[in-house]
């Protein structure tokens, strides 16, 4: 048996370990957060906090807000798909 491993299990394990993995995938979802939402919803995002696998989204338009509201769904399966892997459990809306 060998104890080899790619680069990536190994930053994977690291990033894990140290109790990283959480921030980088909420920065990778700011980052993505346009392509998910759309670009309107962005413009008037206010904030994303991911914690225990629950998003936090601020935005500043109630329409927008409620529009959100009905997206959830959507918008945990975009993020799955980006990730590869189950990231976000809930959507919750500021």
């Amino acid at each position: 048996m060998s104890n080899e491993r790619s680069l990536k299990e190994a930053l994977e394990a690291m990033v894990s370990g140290l109790g990283l993995r959480e921030k980088l995938d909420e920065q990778e979802l700011r980052a993505a957060w346009e392509d998910l939402a759309g670009r309107v919803i962005s413009k008037h995002t206010t904030e994303i906090k991911l914690r225990k696998g629950v998003l936090t989204v601020g935005v500043d338009s109630a329409p927008l807000r409620q529009e959100l509201t009905y997206m959830r769904g959507t918008l945990i399966e975009l993020i799955d798909r980006r990730f590869g892997r189950r990231v976000v459990e809930e959507i919750r809306l500021r």
